[in-house]
């Protein structure tokens, strides 16, 4: 008897998986449930790729739209950290994108670069262009971008790479370049600052803040400013920062300002 009901209770689950399979089916023909609006949150506008994917749902009748594999590969783009797909009855689909928290991206002579998730991704043609003007952009040698992809972003580099960005985007109106040197070690490098307005360069060579940067470009910001020849001076003026010093260096000897 007992087996009897655990055969009627299978052959019932197989009937009613093949009825939801025929429904399932049957619903992905009917034009009602095709997609014909598409909403966004989370995001003003994004790149060009991605326009074209969330654009390609369009006229494709929801029950043929793998929401979990469209999520994922939403969230392939570096402009997103986190997506969620939800339908709303009859033919609406709503997008919510979280958007990378990342401030900068890496540069070399061969593209751009951005962190996520520690991983090094290196952005397409149309995804750099997207957001190269939106993120702090700080220059590398190739060799490191090889490191990088062997071993990710981690530690030390993930501190340094968001010290950099803040530097920048507090003071990108002075900044026309930022290069980050590192020997490929988890030492901090260096960070080599380039205020072509000012005709000067700032080599950090310690960790500091990102207010001793800010102060320390303040202080070659006034002296250009005192100085009418500085603007019209070919050769940059180097300055190297320390914890406890901003050091110019001059040929005809330093100038150390101290703390």
């Amino acid at each position: 008897m007992a087996k009897s009901k655990t055969m009627v209770y299978i052959i019932s689950l197989i009937l009613l998986s093949i009825f939801a399979i025929i429904v399932l089916y049957s619903l992905s023909y009917i034009p009602l449930f095709n997609i014909s609006a598409i909403k966004m949150y989370g995001v003003s506008e994004v790149s060009a790729p991605l326009e074209k994917l969330i654009s390609s749902y369009y006229n494709v009748n929801r029950f043929k739209i793998d929401f979990s594999k469209e999520e994922e590969k939403i969230k392939a783009f570096c402009q997103v950290e986190d997506a969620i797909i939800r339908w709303k009855f009859p033919s609406t689909i709503e997008i919510h994108i979280t958007e990378t928290q990342e401030k900068c991206l890496l540069f070399d002579e061969n593209g751009y670069y951005m962190n996520k998730a520690g991983r090094l991704v290196e952005l397409d043609s149309d995804e750099a262009a997207f957001l190269k003007d939106k993120m702090v952009i700080i220059e590398v040698l190739p060799e490191y971008v090889s490191y990088l992809k062997t071993y990710g972003i981690r530690g030390q580099l993930d501190n340094v790479l968001s010290l950099i960005a803040s530097v920048g985007e507090e003071n990108g109106a002075l900044i026309s370049r930022i290069k980050y040197d590192n020997n490929n070690s988890d030492s901090f490098g260096q960070i080599v600052i380039t205020l072509a307005s000012l005709s000067s360069q700032l080599f950090v060579k310690e960790r500091v803040s990102k207010d001793r940067i800010s102060d320390s470009i303040k202080v070659i910001r006034k002296e250009a400013e005192s100085e009418v020849s500085t603007y019209t001076k070919k050769s940059m003026i180097r300055y190297d920062l320390y914890k406890d010093a901003l050091v110019k260096r001059l040929s005809s000897g330093d100038i150390n300002y101290g703390k």
